[in-house]
């Protein structure tokens, strides 16, 4: 989202399954983290192969929990997120970013999947300067490290946008 959109809807929840949700973004990513899983309670960030999900990078981020989930840190964010955004947030806190406009959402979000720690997916829509109608559905998985007996350690997520004109046949 960029500067100057307002957010008009925030949505999230538990992921109940994949029909859930509308992207098939999203829906590829869940099925992903649900096979790294398989059935321990969470993967290990370790066992994510980006040969295995390519098609999915560009809206794939990892996101490193700080502080037991009182911030949040970009280690990667997928080039179709990045142009939906005003800048690069790879390396940053989610408390140093001021320009996107959903960080509270986000943040919430984040702190939700680190304290249960359970998929759960997020829409928002907003309206641009621009005149479209826009939103994006997100879905974010806990994942922890092979020495943090069960913390969560690592978010990893899949967003897709869309965009639709204000005033076509379909609003």
């Amino acid at each position: 989202m960029q500067v100057g959109q307002t957010v008009v809807q925030a949505v999230s929840r538990v992921v109940d399954g994949a029909d859930a949700l509308t992207s098939q973004i999203c829906r590829d990513g869940l099925a992903y983290w649900q096979g790294l899983r398989g059935d321990a309670p969470l993967p290990w960030r370790e066992a994510i192969d980006p040969a295995a999900i390519r098609s999915l990078l560009p809206y794939t981020f990892l996101v490193d929990v700080v502080d037991r989930g009182r911030d949040f840190r970009y280690r990667l964010v997928g080039t179709d997120i990045v142009a939906h955004t005003p800048h690069d947030n790879t390396g940053l806190l989610l408390s140093e970013i001021d320009a996107q406009g959903t960080q509270s959402q986000l943040s919430a979000l984040y702190a939700a999947v680190t304290a249960d720690p359970s998929p759960r997916f997020q829409r928002i829509a907003y309206r641009t300067r621009l005149g479209l109608r826009s939103w994006y559905e997100t879905v974010v998985c806990p994942m922890s490290a092979p020495d943090s007996t069960g913390t969560v350690t690592t978010l990893v997520g899949w967003a897709e946008h869309f965009h639709q004109p204000i005033g076509s046949a379909d609003e």
